[in-house]
């Protein structure tokens, strides 16, 4: 029970932080890259991001090669 409750818990505090974070783009990845500093680059519509979350990776690999459309949300996002 409580180990159910502490992911429920968990859940709930991670959706409520990502809607409060702004949207940055939205649209389908147009490509994907490994950088020498260990950080992974995403194209989404006129907007290149990078992340050094590497559990990100397969999720936006797998949205470029379905066609998916994502949207991105961070608080980092430049114009």
């Amino acid at each position: 029970m409580k180990k159910t409750l502490l992911i429920a818990a968990s859940l709930s505090f991670f959706s409520a932080s990502a809607l409060a974070t702004p949207d940055c783009v939205t649209g389908k990845v147009e490509y994907t890259k490994y950088n020498d500093d260990d950080t992974f680059t995403v194209k989404v519509g006129d907007k290149e991001l990078f992340t050094n979350r590497w559990n990100l990776q397969s999720l936006l690999l797998s949205a470029q090669i379905t066609g998916m459309t994502v949207t991105i949300k961070t608080n980092a996002c430049h114009n």
